[in-house]
């Protein structure tokens, strides 16, 4: 039989991690058989070895793709994705893992069984290392009583962990490769998104896998430093915002004003704070649009970042004055006991 589902799993320098991803797959009970595509992008510890070591083990579950040169986290991703040819699919990365030996099934079967659906997801367990702290996502006030997500809600905010969700995969005769950029972050919810637009989202009430925060991971830090994670991702979701209002929502008003500028407006403000003028730069190359958009905002913004500048700028050049001042009085102070003691 083909398989129905796709576990869609990438991997980078995950050796700590990624046999708890694999285990989780295997401790799945199903009626129906599935695959795992895992794409390991040229780690550098053993996480490929370990791959190996499984995919001899279940050739006919795992399939490896090992990168021969390091594509990057996004590129990585869609081109796995673009392998999928099940009818279903499910993204788990390789530091996360499922906790319920039933979820592929449960998944599986509300999504045979309500087609107007074009996915279905759960809250996850928030977990993070060296630490006993856990979380659940979403929580249940954000969710409330509801039972569906719309594309106009998850428009606003993503309430979708990866891992929770499974795909009605639209991507069956089309290549998802067509539809998102290597230069967005972040691409999981993009993907809700674009399945999204085929119909609602189911919410299942079940815990059902583990997300792991990390400091290898790429949202790490999104608590306690989040300026350091958008200086380092700040440009990609820029993108991601500007690709989801042109793209997606169909220059929709109400997600430029609710979403996009707020969001944008933050992130640029962030880069001049820090002086990113590289990446502001960039970024008014390749999609001058984007500062079009922003048109006043983006105004305060330069306005604002100047003042700041040019008030250190003044505080710069008084203290260097008087170091020169100091300076000078120490050297004639020196001279005079030079020529006179």
């Amino acid at each position: 039989m083909e398989p129905k589902v796709t576990i869609v799993c990438i991997t980078y320098n995950q050796e700590k991690y990624i046999k708890d991803a694999i285990e989780s797959f295997l401790q799945q009970k199903t009626s129906f058989p599935f695959e795992v595509i895992i794409s390991d992008d040229c780690s550098t510890d053993n996480t490929a070895g370990i791959i190996k070591e499984y995919a001899q083990k279940y050739p006919n579950l795992i399939k490896p793709i090992f990168r021969e040169e390091n594509l990057g986290v996004m590129k990585n991703f869609i081109d796995t994705l673009s392998q999928v040819k099940t009818k279903y699919a499910i993204v788990n990365e390789g530091d996360d893992y499922f906790s319920d030996e039933n979820k592929l099934q449960i998944q599986y079967d509300f999504l045979e069984k309500n087609p107007q659906y074009s996915a279905c997801f759960h809250p996850v367990k928030i977990i993070y290392e060296n630490s006993t702290a856990t979380e659940i996502f979403p929580e249940k006030k954000l969710m409330k009583s509801q039972k569906e997500i719309s594309f106009a809600q998850l428009l606003q905010r993503n309430y979708v962990q990866t891992n929770s969700i499974m795909y009605r995969w639209r991507f069956g005769e089309e290549n998802i490769k067509d539809f998102i950029s290597p230069d967005i972050l972040p691409g999981d919810w993009y993907v809700h998104l674009l399945h999204a637009q085929c119909g609602n989202i189911a919410y299942l009430d079940k815990v059902m896998s583990v997300y792991r925060k990390h400091n290898e991971g790429i949202w790490w830090g999104s608590n306690h430093n989040p300026e350091a994670l958008h200086l380092k991702h700040g440009a990609k979701e820029i993108y991601f915002f500007y690709k989801v209002y042109k793209d997606l929502s169909s220059c929709d008003e109400n997600y430029l004003n609710n979403v996009f500028l707020p969001s944008v407006k933050n992130l640029v403000k962030i880069l001049y704070k820090y002086r990113k003028f590289d990446i502001l730069k960039s970024i008014e190359t390749n999609a001058p649009e984007i500062f079009d958009l922003l048109g006043n905002e983006m105004f305060q913004v330069e306005q604002t970042e100047q003042r700041k500048l040019k008030k250190y700028r003044k505080l710069f050049n008084i203290f260097l004055l008087f170091s020169i001042v100091e300076f000078i009085i120490i050297v004639l102070v020196l001279l005079v006991l030079y020529f006179f003691l």
